[in-house]
Parts: C-alpha cells; structure tokens; sequence
C-alpha cells in the first residue's frame, strides 16, 4: 500500500502532524511514526516522503529499500552520503537515516515485514550471493548497501515497476510484490559489481568477502595483496587464490575498479579538476587513468562530470 507522505503540509502550529511522520518544532524536522507504521495490517508499505526542505528521521523495517529520485543528501550510519536520480539503498532492520533533498527531488521507502519472505523467495535470490547474504544476516543492526546506479538507468525501469506492485491491494498483491522484488532484486545483483558503493555500505561486518573488500576499499591507495593477506592472516598465494573465488576478480584488477569507484565519486561530489583526481586516488599518469575510466564506464571523466550535471534534474 502507498502512503503519500508528500502532501503534508508545511508545518506549523496547526499541521503538525501525519499518520506517519510527525514534524517537530524543537528540531525543525520529520519524524517516521514507527508505532503507527507497525500497525499497518500490510506486509509491507510504500511512503512518499514529504520532501519540503525539512530533515525527515526514518528508521528501517524488517528489510527497507530507498529510491532516490533527484538530489538529496542521506545520513546513515553518522555518514554523509550525497546522492543523485538513480540511487538506491538496501538497509536492514534497526538502522536509523536522516533524508535532506534538494529542488526538486522524489523520494521514496518502502518497508517490508518479515513475513513476506517465505522459503520460496529466498530459494529464488540464493544465486544473487551478495543479496542473499544480506537478508540472511543475523546481526543486522546498521547494516546497509548502497548503489549508485546513475549510470544504469534501466534499473529504474525495475524499480519503478516494483512501486507501482506496492500500490496494489487486491488478493494477488503479496505474490505480485514478492516476484517484483526478485526481479529488481535479481537485476539489481546483476549490475552491483561497478555500483555498489563499498566505501560507502557497511559491507556486512560478518560477511567474509564484504570484510576484505571494505578494508580494500578503505586503503584503496596503499593496500596490496600481500598487506592485506598479511592483515586478514593469510599466505599471500592462498589469499590470492580464495579472493578470486569470491570476489569473481583478481586482486590487481578489483584494485583498480576500487581507485575508479572513488574518482566516480569525487567527480559527483567534489570540484576538483580532473587532473587532481587522478592523482589523488594513485595514478601516476593522467592518461593513463583517462584509458582506464573510459573504458570502466563508456566515457572519458569529463563527460561522465557534465553528465551528472544533467542528471541532477532527472526525476
């Protein structure tokens, strides 16, 4: 079921107030009322947040997704993650976000309880690896990924599609819902490897790949194979061995789409010229990172900047 939060409006002594956020005046912003949202009789809920300039504190269900339409910052974790049209979160339960949008901007969360994840639906995300271990996790707290998928807009396309089944209320919602989010979920894994943003998901703290790949991601300008066999205590050639099993990649190789990832995001988030990026994440020659940028992402860095101009105002 969709709840437009969205039409709330603005606050004042006489509107303070909606089923499931409530503004308050101390702290000039939203809060999600969790105690009405779990008396929702769903399986799951669509909000529409009230995007007027004001913070909006939400926190996760069972399994939350977040669909970022236009600019907005998240705050997640005591993290500033400034995101684009195309973003989109999977956060897991008793974790706590704050939302600020810019012009313009839709934003959408859907919470799902428990319940809605039988045996069947986990049968058919168990070859999405990264997926499955993400809802499987035990310790969940503060748990979250998130991929910038600005470059992949057929996703949205899945996204979209999944909203629109969260809308319905007949008889069929539930199994509709549930194969809408294997597709977007399937989807969603196939093209996580170049947009998931690892410096800035949890990774899963107790997921072994997720460990090393968030240490990678973190010493992306000093770690080498041997530095971080020698951290996580293994022999280098073993530790060689079992990260290309896992991770579907050499070290070498994971590496530089590591240095990429970060001069992505330093191109969205940053002034910096071209040239300062790339040596700030460790290239040593500047057409060198110009070859390898291209050919990671299909165009060279400045137009990937003066895309993302662009897509600013997507909606």
């Amino acid at each position: 079921m969709t709840y437009d939060a969205s039409s709330i409006l603005k606050p004042n002594k006489n509107h303070s107030k909606h089923s499931f956020f409530n503004f308050d005046i101390t702290s000039q912003s939203y809060l999600q009322n969790d105690s009405e949202l779990n008396n929702v009789p769903s399986l799951y809920s669509l909000l529409k947040l009230p995007l007027d300039g004001y913070p909006i504190h939400c926190s996760s269900s069972y399994i939350s997704m977040l669909f970022v339409y236009g600019n907005v910052s998240v705050t997640i974790n005591d993290q500033n993650i400034i995101c684009l049209a195309g973003n989109i979160f999977l956060i897991r339960h008793q974790c706590q976000f704050t939302i600020t949008s810019g012009k313009n901007a839709k934003v959408y969360v859907a919470h799902f309880k428990r319940e809605l994840f039988d045996s069947l639906f986990y049968s058919q995300i168990v070859d999405c690896p990264l997926i499955y271990d993400f809802f499987m996790l035990d310790d969940c707290k503060n748990e979250f990924l998130y991929f910038d998928c600005t470059q992949e807009m057929f996703i949205t396309h899945f996204a979209q599609s999944l909203q629109k089944e969260l809308q319905q209320s007949d008889y069929l919602a539930d199994k509709t819902v549930r194969c809408a989010i294997v597709l977007f979920l399937s989807n969603l894994h196939r093209i996580h490897r170049p947009n998931l943003v690892i410096s800035e998901s949890s990774m899963m703290k107790k997921y072994f790949i997720g460990n090393i790949l968030k240490y990678m991601s973190d010493n992306y300008t000093t770690a080498t194979l041997s530095s971080t066999a020698e951290y996580f205590n293994y022999n280098p050639a073993y530790f060689s061995t079992i990260f290309q099993k896992y991770a579907y990649c050499s070290f070498t190789q994971k590496m530089l789409e590591f240095k990429l990832e970060h001069a992505r995001r330093l191109l969205i988030t940053t002034n910096l010229t071209v040239q300062e990026i790339s040596a700030n994440i460790g290239f040593k020659e500047k057409s060198y990172f110009y070859r390898c940028f291209k050919k990671n992402y299909g165009v060279t860095p400045g137009q990937f900047r003066r895309g993302i101009s662009r897509t600013k105002t997507i909606l």
